[in-house]
């Protein structure tokens, strides 16, 4: 077990695929903030009346 060599599939200089999962945590971020904000957007109109 101690011996048993472990392999990454990506290292720190891998930069294509930091890239890849990089752009791929902006994408999610820019949709929760959209889904986040038209959220409020119904639960601020729901409260004012």
């Amino acid at each position: 077990m101690a011996g048993d060599k472990v392999e990454h599939t990506a290292t720190e200089m891998d930069y294509p695929a930091h890239n890849r999962n990089y752009a791929g945590f902006l994408k999610l971020l820019k949709w929760s903030i959209v889904v986040t904000a038209i959220v409020t957007a119904i639960v601020m109109i729901i409260i004012a009346n």
